[in-house]
């Protein structure tokens, strides 16, 4: 990889790292204060829901600097976290300002990640696209298992606002390391500046980008397919709070999807000349049964934490899929409107996920949530297998689709 990308990837992970660390710590602070299943799965949503408004991001990310975007989402967030951090000490930290402050924060950050998707496509060449998307996913995918397994521990000896403020701190600093070191090449929007007034020029770009994108038929049944399938999952991670008995365990739980995620990006490039129609269906297969094996062996000490990790290789590998089918299905001027508008799409409905999840969980068991949460990865092999065009889809990965 060039300077550029090594630069970009180093932020990607510090501000993984940060998102990761305040995510695990909200969750285990709202269920430490309230012991509420409802609560706990509502705090899912909010932290959901800036990715259902990141269509609106797409005009600006394909129009203007993704240098800038980056630099100003990334300090923007770091100083919301330091806020929450300062709260916290002072003994006002309110759920209701939390959830406000904790959706502001990763409304910035969801801005990030389309824009570093425009980025890579721009700074590497389109048949390394897959390999470099899977060190990307790799690399923060590393520190996340890092994260995860040391999260539970640190909560329990470091405590939540020292955690809360060191990743402020991270976040302002990865900020100014793109302000000062990190160069992209501009795209041809970005070269022409635009004669017309900022809302008329982002209405045009809306309207074109919207309609790129539903052209893209098949790509979009693909998506489909995810979304439901996502749903699904969100419903059952919203549970893994609610059936830890400590934030250890939680850290387990957490700590074996990042292992699994792991695995599936490293394996992905391996996969990638295989036609579409074979993976797709086999891969979701295995990680809902797998899921669902975790969850029914569940009293087995270590057991179900491997089935978990498991599960999770098939997430990852579809995961990476899903970005450079992304990438190669849609024209470079439109990538970050395009990326926006798919990744809006994608998860529009996972807050609901979370939500339901926790209303289940409430009336139910979380254990039960997550076994139901399993089939949807099951459901999404079958739709792929049935569907009438999806199923006959002899292309690699690095092939367009439409």
């Amino acid at each position: 990889m060039n300077k550029q990308l090594i630069i970009l990837l180093v932020g990607r992970i510090v501000t993984n790292f940060a998102d990761s660390f305040y995510m695990i710590v909200t969750l285990w602070y709202v269920k430490s204060v309230t012991d509420s299943v409802f609560l706990v799965g509502l705090t899912s949503a909010i932290a959901m829901l800036p990715v259902t408004i990141q269509f609106l991001y797409g005009p600006i990310i394909d129009r203007f600097s993704k240098r800038k975007i980056l630099y100003v989402a990334v300090i923007g967030q770091g100083i919301l976290v330091s806020i929450i951090s300062i709260l916290y000490f002072s003994g006002i930290l309110f759920l209701p300002i939390l959830f406000l402050l904790m959706f502001l924060a990763l409304s910035l950050s969801e801005a990030t990640y389309p824009t570093e998707s425009a980025s890579i496509e721009k700074l590497s060449s389109r048949k390394n696209l897959t390999k470099v998307n899977s060190i990307f996913a790799f690399s923060f995918q590393t520190l996340d298992i890092v994260s995860d397994a040391i999260s539970g521990f640190l909560i329990l000896f470091v405590g939540i606002g020292v955690i809360y403020i060191s990743n402020g701190v991270l976040l302002i600093g990865t900020g100014l390391m793109f302000f000062f070191y990190l160069k992209i090449p501009k795209s041809k929007k970005e070269s022409n500046p635009s004669t017309k007034k900022f809302f008329a020029q982002y209405k045009e770009d809306f309207i074109q980008g919207f309609r790129v994108v539903r052209k893209q038929k098949l790509l979009l049944s693909v998506m489909f397919g995810v979304i439901a399938m996502n749903v699904m999952g969100s419903m059952g991670i919203a549970m893994l709070p609610i059936i830890s008995s400590t934030s250890v365990e939680f850290g387990f739980w957490l700590t074996a999807m990042s292992i699994g995620t792991l695995i599936g990006t490293v394996i992905t490039s391996r996969l990638e000349e295989i036609p579409l129609n074979r993976v797709m269906p086999i891969v979701p297969m295995l990680s809902g049964v797998f899921w669902i094996l975790s969850f029914i062996t569940v009293d087995l000490v270590f057991m179900p934490f491997v089935l978990f990790g498991l599960s999770w290789v098939g997430i990852g590998i579809i995961s990476i899929y899903i970005q450079t089918l992304i990438q190669v299905n849609l024209p470079e001027d439109y990538l970050g409107i395009g990326f926006s508008f798919i990744s809006s799409l994608l998860g529009c409905l996972s807050p609901l996920g979370y939500f339901v999840g926790g209303i289940l969980g409430e009336f139910t068991s979380g254990t039960l949530v997550l076994l139901v949460a399993g089939t949807g990865y099951v459901g999404f092999s079958l739709y792929f297998l049935f569907h009438p065009k999806l199923n006959k889809l002899t292309n690699k990965l690095s092939d367009e689709i439409n």
